[in-house]
């Protein structure tokens, strides 16, 4: 896919997310972490699962692309997604 088109689907979950139509971004993100090998890709698609109350799935997405180990913003948000997942899990 070409550069532009990549853009545009980007654009595209930042205007779901800010919407709030969190179902709609994780499609989206999702199509752009599979069509790129590109960090900041998979980076969308876990913030917009974690936006979209999926706690563990981001939390495994980060470790599994061993992705948390490059970037501060990445080991954050994994954090971020462990601590609520727990707490949310354990208060059932």
């Amino acid at each position: 896919m070409r550069e532009e088109e990549i853009e545009k689907l980007r654009g595209l979950v930042r205007d779901c997310v800010s919407k709030h139509l969190y179902s709609s971004a994780i499609f989206f993100a999702d199509k752009i972490a599979a069509l790129t090998n590109d960090p900041t890709g998979v980076y969308m698609q876990a913030q917009a699962l974690f936006l979209g109350r999926h706690y563990r799935r981001p939390f495994h997405l980060l470790n599994a692309s061993k992705i948390v180990l490059r970037d501060l913003r990445f080991r954050y948000l994994a954090g971020g997604t462990e601590g609520v997942g727990l707490v949310f899990v354990d208060a059932r």
